[in-house]
Order: structure tokens, then C-alpha cells, then sequence
């Protein structure tokens, strides 16, 4: 043992002198070089872009921790004039225009400008281009450059010239494939279950309908905006970006509502409804966005009934797919010893759930969807079997990640409006674009109200219904969709668009939040009482509730049988067993399905409960004796 760890240290000592001789072998390689070898550019050029890179990191890590402490501050003092979110995006803005204004990561750079060989117009461009370099003894080596993602339609040359600008624009890949995972499913998985499921009629109402309709209308006063004006957009173009303006994003709202504590059903309603219309939101964003014609403005009706189909087809697909993942993952857990592992058991958790974004995206269904109901799935199920230890590490893990994420999207906003290339700025669409957003948001919420308040019970009040209105924030996943397609100038315009959309309304709904809770007389803090509210996961099925006429339906009845009886004894370790709860023809397969640890904690139950029926026996004899009565014989 003693001459293994003294080997590793050999090794790790190699390491640390062998770093800094490649370096010094890099800079004499330049050094030594002429001014025609190609390998002196390639080198100086790798240098000065890692550099750049290096720099660009450290920018958006020390602005992550400003956020950290400055979240601190807001918390500790409870500064309530202005969000973290927004002062995140003023952050986001300060930074992006020092980068644009200063010398910060200029480079020396050249530009070719590249056209065909035989003259003719090229309508698609090219993912690679190939071009051969002549060396200093005539021979020649080929580059191939790669299109760089989001800088689509550049035509500022100046751009070119420093790197910075261009470095802190990211991949919108990144966004769905990396930062926005972990948000979507945090929010599924620190669900609270019991204060959603009491408002889950009203939640799916304003998820389905309120989402459509909004993007619907959206879609149409700016149509019509367009062709008053001519602006040259196309309704399916307007209707796709309908679709990116309809999810809502309330996140400082949200933490405004638990800080204030304010009523559970309205807190339940704007969370409900955030956390699932981006789900809808993306899929209508997708299926539009690939069914638009090219040469037509209209949309015909078997296209749209291929639409509505398509839409169906792919959410309840994802849907499908992220809860058989999280019923994948409760099943390993239970049915293996994992859970003496902690970090094979967490690392096992993380991953599963990862998979359920990645094998949605690959089979052609919505990954967001997937990873939100798989954290669904797993905060009802998986959760149940994990160690403690795991317990609150994948919690803190994900409310963690989630939160350094949001944060980063803030940021990467503010710095984006200033600094990226593929933005324009259309002043008369940007404010019939905001006004649009408010309509839309009033003319779904009132009347979608309205009807619900026909059969619930208790309706939602008027200034409930005026704070909906007015918790319409938009934020990361709007952001995203715009910023995933910029190939035109009309694309270009809508992300600048939903750019200014997303601070707007950060800096004053967000800002307004207090005034505005203090201003409708919404109840909050000792006035209210919120025992409906649970902090996390929990082993419990969520129970009927006399007073919720969603609870009295037909299919949750059955649902919330077929998941006591049947879902939870499999998946989990919790008690009843399906031995306790499948008919006696099925006590064989029952019998297989059910863990040792389930049987232990069955037979000790029975031992508790019988010990207790021997004392309250006991009891009562003793009870009986002294008041003078003679038991019956046996």
C-alpha cells in the first residue's frame, strides 16, 4: 500500500513539471518559427484563443459569485425594491457594454470573403468550408472552418476583429442541452404535490388553454400589426413567435410569494402553471416551427390538424417517456442494495434522469417534457427508496444546480443584448410587441377564471385573478426559443424582441411584486395559514379532498386508487405491500415483487400493531375491574 501511494505521488509530481515544460515547448516552437510557417499561426492562434476563452470564463464565474453574495445581501437585509433576477440582468448589462467599449480580448484576425467558383448564388449555406493553404516549400494544407452558431446573417466586419464579443455568445444548444435540464427538472421534483394536486384542474386549464391562447393571440395583433405597417412577416412566423412570448417565468414572483407567505391556492396556481406551460410552450414552438410553409401565408387546415396532432403525439409521448424513465430508476433502487452506496446511488439518480432528456431529443419527442415529468415521477416514487444521505444530497444537489443556472441565464441575457451579433432592433414591433403580451395575458386569464369559478370551489377571487395577470413574467425558456433560430433578419428581430421582453418584465413586475401584493390586499404572513404546503418529497399519496370537486371526478378517484394499491407498493418500499393489496390469485407474483425490506417492515408492523391491541385490551379489562364489571366468559 505504502509503494502504491508513494507511486501516485511520483506520478502526480511528473505531472506538475511535465505542465509547464509543454507550455515552455509551445512558446520556443513560436518563438523559433518564421513568419511564413503555418505552424507558428496555428500556434500563436491556439494560444491567444485559449486565452480569450480563459478570460471569458473567468468573467461569467466572478459575476456568478457578485450573484452569489449579492443574493446573500437581498436576504439578509430583505431589500424588497428591487429582484435578484433583475438586478442579475443589470449585472448582465454593465459587463457586456465594458466588453463592447474597451480593448478587452482584441485580436489580430484576417477575413476572406468566399464565393463560388462558378458565380451562381448560393441558397443554403454550407456546414464546413474547405480551404488549402499554401506552406513555405508550395505544398498545400487543407482548413475546414465550421458556420459558428448564433452568428447567422453577420454582416458587421468589425466583430471579427474581437474575439470577446463573439466568445460570450453561446450555442443555443447549450441552453437546452445543458442549462435548461436541470431547471425543468428541479422543478418537477421539488413539486409540491399536495398544494398542486388540490388546484390541478385550474393548473392544467391555464397550462393547455391559457398557453394556446396566448400564443394565438399574440400571434394574431401582430399579424395584423404587420400588415398594417408592412413589415414583411409571415403569420406563421408571428405564430411561432406567439409561441416563444406564452410560457411564463414568475421566478421572483415566486420567491416574493414564500417570502411573504402568502395564500396557498394562488401561490399553487402561478407555480402550477409556470412550472408546465414551458413544456406546452416548446412543444407548439417545435411543431410550428417545423410545419411552416415557405411561399404560402396561410395555414390550411389539414396542415393544422396535422399540427394539433403532432402536438398530442409528441407531449404525451414525452410525457410517457420521462415517467417510464423515473419508474426505471425507483425499480433499481428498490430491487437492488444501491442505497449502501450513497454516491453510486446518487450518481445512478443524476444520470437516469439526464437520459430522459437525452433519449427524448433522440427519438424525436421534447426533452423538457421528458425531464420534467421524469422529476416528477421521481419525487413521488424514487425518492422513497433512496438512503437519507441521498435524499438530501440529490435535493440540494438539483435546488443548487438549478439555482446557479437561473442565474447564469440572467446574466448570459444581459450580456447577450449587448454584445451579440444577431440582434435587430425594431423599435414599433418591440412596443406593440409588449403591448400584445399584456393583452393576450388579460384576455385568456379573466374569462379562463371566470369559468373555472362556475364548479370550484372556493373560486378564485378577483384580485387573485388581477395578480395572475400581473405575474405574466417571461424568462429563460422564451429566451431560448428565439435564440435557437437567427438565420434571418425577421428571426433577429424576434430575439431582440423577447430579449427586452424578458427584462421588462423582470425589472418591473419583478420590482413591483410587494407593491402590487400590498396594493390588490392579497393576504399573507400571519394572516394566512398554509398547512397544505409540504417542503419536499414525501412518502404519501396524495389524498382525496372532499372540498376539491377535481378530487370527486371519476379519473383521479381511480387514479389515486390504482396508485395506492398497485404503482406505489411496486415501485417503492412503502407500506401496503401488493401481498396486502393484490387479490390472492396473485399472491405468487406479489410475493416476487416484494423486497426483504418490505416483508420486515410488514411483519413489524403487525407485531406493533398486535402489541398495541393486547395493551388496549389490557386497558380496558383493568378499566372494567375497577368499575365493577365482570367480563363475560369465553
Amino acid at each position: 500500500m505504502e509503494k502504491f501511494f508513494a507511486s501516485c505521488w511520483r506520478a502526480k509530481l511528473l505531472f506538475l513539471l511535465w505542465a509547464p515544460l509543454v507550455s515552455c515547448r509551445r512558446r520556443l516552437i513560436a518563438a523559433m518559427a518564421s513568419d511564413d510557417d503555418i505552424e507558428y499561426f496555428a500556434e500563436k492562434r491556439a494560444n491567444m484563443i485559449h486565452h480569450i476563452d480563459s478570460m471569458v470564463l473567468l468573467i461569467f464565474t466572478s459575476l456568478m459569485v457578485v450573484i452569489v453574495l449579492t443574493a446573500w445581501f437581498f436576504k439578509h437585509h430583505r431589500l424588497r425594491f428591487i429582484n435578484e433576477s433583475g438586478l442579475t440582468l443589470c449585472y448582465g448589462m454593465l459587463i457586456g457594454y465594458l466588453i463592447l467599449w474597451t480593448n478587452l480580448g482584441q485580436i489580430e484576425s484576417s477575413t476572406m470573403q468566399v464565393v463560388p467558383s462558378n458565380g451562381s448564388l448560393i441558397y443554403r449555406p454550407p456546414d464546413f468550408l474547405r480551404l488549402g493553404v499554401a506552406k513555405a516549400d508550395n505544398s498545400v494544407v487543407h482548413f475546414h472552418y465550421e458556420v459558428i452558431d448564433g452568428l447567422f446573417a453577420d454582416s458587421k466586419s468589425e466583430m471579427e476583429k474581437k474575439r470577446v464579443e463573439r466568445k460570450t455568445v453561446f450555442s443555443p444548444e447549450i441552453f437546452f442541452n445543458i442549462i435548461l435540464p436541470p431547471v425543468i427538472f428541479n422543478a418537477g421534483y421539488s413539486l409540491k404535490k399536495r398544494r398542486f394536486f388540490r388546484n390541478i384542474g385550474s393548473i392544467l386549464s391555464f397550462v393547455f388553454i391559457g398557453t394556446t391562447a396566448t400564443a394565438f393571440f399574440i400571434g394574431i395583433f401582430m399579424y395584423l400589426f404587420s400588415s398594417v405597417f408592412m413589415l414583411g412577416f409571415k403569420f406563421q412566423e408571428l405564430l411561432y413567435f406567439g409561441c416563444i412570448l406564452s410560457p411564463t417565468d414568475p421566478l421572483s414572483v415566486l420567491a416574493v410569494f414564500n417570502e411573504l407567505n402568502v395564500e396557498a391556492d394562488l401561490y399553487a396556481l402561478v407555480f402550477g402553471e409556470s412550472a408546465l406551460n414551458d413544456a406546452v410552450a416548446i412543444v407548439m414552438a417545435g411543431i410550428i416551427d417545423m410545419y411552416t410553409p415557405g411561399s404560402s401565408d396561410t395555414l390550411d387546415l389539414a396542415a393544422l390538424g396535422f399540427c394539433v396532432w403532432s402536438f398530442f403525439y409528441v407531449f404525451f409521448g414525452s410525457l410517457l417517456l420521462g415517467s417510464v424513465i423515473g419508474c426505471i430508476n425507483a425499480l433499481i433502487t428498490k430491487f437492488t442494495l444501491i442505497a449502501e452506496f450513497p454516491n453510486l446511488e446518487s450518481g445512478m439518480f443524476i444520470l437516469l434522469s439526464y437520459v430522459s432528456f437525452l433519449l427524448a431529443e433522440v427519438v424525436g419527442f421534447t426533452g423538457i417534457v421528458a425531464v420534467l415529468f421524469c422529476g416528477i415521477c421521481q419525487a413521488h416514487y424514487t425518492f422513497n427508496n433512496l438512503s437519507d444521505e441521498s435524499q438530501n444530497r440529490t435535493k440540494q444537489f438539483f435546488e443548487m444546480v438549478s439555482f446557479l443556472a437561473e442565474g447564469f441565464i440572467f446574466l448570459y441575457i444581459g450580456v447577450a443584448v449587448v454584445t451579440s451579433n444577431a440582434m435587430k432592433w425594431q423599435i414599433p414591433f418591440l412596443l406593440f410587441a409588449l403591448f400584445s403580451m399584456i393583452m393576450s395575458r388579460a384576455m385568456f386569464v379573466y374569462p379562463l377564471c371566470s369559468f373555472l369559478n362556475l364548479k370550484r370551489k372556493p373560486p378564485i377571487p378577483l384580485n387573485h385573478q388581477h395578480m395572475l395577470v400581473f405575474a405574466g413574467l417571461r424568462g429563460a425558456v422564451s429566451f431560448a426559443l428565439a435564440s435557437r433560430n437567427a438565420a434571418t433578419e425577421n428571426r433577429q428581430i424576434m430575439l431582440s424582441t423577447t430579449s427586452m421582453a424578458v427584462i421588462a418584465t423582470v425589472l418591473i413586475n419583478g420590482g413591483l411584486t410587494n407593491w402590487m401584493i400590498d396594493k390588490l390586499g392579497i393576504k399573507y404572513g400571519d394572516s394566512v395559514s398554509r398547512t397544505e404546503g409540504e417542503d419536499e418529497p414525501t412518502v404519501h399519496t396524495p389524498t382525496v379532498h372532499s372540498h376539491n370537486p377535481w378530487d370527486k371526478a371519476f379519473l383521479p378517484r381511480k387514479w389515486y386508487n390504482f396508485d395506492a394499491t398497485f404503482m406505489k407498493p411496486l415501485l417503492t418500499n412503502a407500506q401496503p405491500t401488493l401481498m396486502q393489496t393484490m387479490p390472492s390469485l396473485c399472491r405468487p407474483l406479489a410475493r416476487m415483487l416484494t423486497t426483504r425490506r418490505e416483508m420486515e417492515n410488514y411483519r413489524s408492523n403487525l407485531d406493533t400493531s398486535s402489541t398495541g391491541a393486547e395493551e388496549s385490551l389490557t386497558r380496558e379489562i383493568s378499566v372494567d375491574a375497577d368499575n365493577g364489571k365482570d367480563e363475560p366468559e369465553t
